[in-house]
């Protein structure tokens, strides 16, 4: 999700998401939320608990994003309204 999100924001491409995803789904990793063990939660349980990561700073998210394979930074201060707008297309049924 991490390159999907990144994706998103235009600091990647779609193909190094494609490509990523794909060489996870190859060693048997999921690639979509509702592919891990438990069932999707919601929206609002998993902003929740993207709330007490441990890099969250003062009420502040911080992500780590990429820029391409191998090209991972750290964003500070990632808006709330958008991973509840991307949360919520990635739990839906597409």
């Amino acid at each position: 999700m991490a390159f999907e999100f990144s994706a998103s924001k235009g600091f990647c491409s779609a193909a190094d998401t494609t490509r990523a995803k794909a060489h996870l789904a190859a060693v048997g990793l999921p690639t979509h939320v509702r592919e891990v063990p438990g069932g999707v939660p919601g929206v609002d349980a998993l902003m929740d608990l993207i709330a007490q990561d441990k890099k969250v700073k003062r009420g502040r998210l911080t992500f780590i994003l990429v820029r391409g394979i191998g090209q991972a930074f750290i964003e500070n201060n990632v808006d709330p309204a958008e991973v509840r707008a991307f949360m919520t297309d990635a739990v839906s049924d597409k």
